[in-house]
C-alpha cells in the first residue's frame, strides 16, 4: 500500500511551460528562453547516491532520461492515490506524458524496489502554471498565494509535486529522504524558491528539511472538502539556517555525493 504526501497535480499541458491552455498570457521571450535552456540542461540527468539513512539509494532523473524509472514511479504515484480514492486529483495522462516534468526523484531499497518518489516542476515562467491557484480558487487566500507566486517568480520558483511513499515501517523514513531533495532541486535548477501544497500533517514532517508552511494563507479545502491544504515554501538564501542541522548535513551529503563534486555555493552556508 501507498501513502501520497501531495495531492495537488499539474493541469498544464505544455512542455515549454508556456502558460495554461486556454491562458491569453504568454512568457516573456526571455524567461522562456531560460526555461527551455533549463529542460535541455537537465534532460541529462541520471544520478543516485546511497541515502543518509542506510540501506536506500536516492535516484534523480528526467522522464525522458530514464523512461523506465519514470513509469515505474507514475505507477507507484497511481497506486497510491487510488488506494485512497484521491485520483480526482491526479490527472495520471498528464503525470505520465512527463511534459510538466523537469525533474523527479525515487528512492529504491536494497532490493531495487520502489519505496516512494517525488517530481518537480519549474522553473516557472509565468505564475498560472502552478496548480495551487486551482486548489485556492474557491478559498480564502487566493490574492495572497498569487501575490506570492507572482513576487518570487522573477527570483526562480519550483514546484514539488506528487510525492507518494510506500506505507510500511519504512514509510516516515522515506517521506524525510524526499523532503532532502529541496537541495538537489534548487541546485540542478538554479532557483532560489521551492514550494509545495498539501495536508498541513504531511509538510510539517517536510520541515525538518528547512521548508516553513505559510500560516498567513488560510488553508485551502482541496481535493474535497475533506481536505485542508496549506503551502510550504523553501528559501535557498535561508536554508542552511532553517533545516535541522544534523538533517542540513545529510542534505549536503547526498547532494555532494549525487553531483560529485563540490561546486555548489550552498554547501559552504
Amino acid at each position: 500500500m501507498t501513502t501520497p504526501l501531495l495531492p495537488s497535480m499539474p493541469s498544464a499541458r505544455t512542455i515549454e511551460y508556456a502558460g495554461r491552455p486556454g491562458s491569453v498570457r504568454s512568457a516573456p521571450a526571455d524567461k522562456t528562453s531560460r526555461a527551455r535552456a533549463q529542460r535541455r540542461r537537465l534532460d541529462s540527468v541520471h544520478l543516485s547516491t546511497p541515502c543518509a539513512d542506510g540501506a536506500l539509494t536516492l535516484m534523480a532523473a528526467t522522464p525522458s532520461g530514464s523512461p523506465e524509472l519514470w513509469s515505474r514511479y507514475v505507477a507507484g504515484a497511481w497506486e497510491s492515490y487510488s488506494r485512497h480514492g484521491v485520483t480526482a486529483a491526479l490527472d495520471i495522462d498528464e503525470v505520465a506524458s512527463g511534459a510538466t516534468t523537469a525533474l523527479f526523484y525515487a528512492v529504491l531499497d536494497a532490493a531495487g524496489e520502489m519505496l516512494g518518489g517525488v517530481r518537480a516542476q519549474g522553473p516557472y515562467a509565468l505564475m498560472e502554471q502552478s496548480h495551487v491557484l486551482t486548489e485556492w480558487k474557491d478559498s480564502p487566500g487566493l490574492d495572497v498565494v498569487s501575490d506570492l507566486l507572482q513576487s518570487r517568480l522573477s527570483r526562480g520558483i519550483v514546484e514539488m509535486k506528487s510525492a507518494w511513499v510506500e506505507a510500511g515501517a519504512a514509510g516516515r523514513t522515506v517521506s524525510a529522504v524526499l523532503a532532502r531533495t529541496a537541495l538537489p532541486t534548487i541546485e540542478l535548477t538554479g532557483s532560489r524558491y521551492l514550494f509545495a501544497s498539501a495536508a498541513d500533517h504531511v509538510l510539517r514532517l517536510w520541515e525538518t528539511s528547512g521548508g516553513r508552511i505559510d500560516h498567513d494563507i488560510p488553508a485551502a479545502a482541496y481535493p474535497s472538502d475533506q481536505y485542508r491544504t496549506v503551502m510550504m515554501w523553501w528559501d535557498r538564501d535561508t536554508l542552511a539556517q532553517t533545516a535541522k542541522p544534523e538533517v542540513w548535513q545529510s542534505m549536503v551529503d547526498e547532494t555532494r555525493s549525487l553531483f560529485g563534486d563540490d561546486r555548489h555555493v550552498l554547501f559552504a552556508a
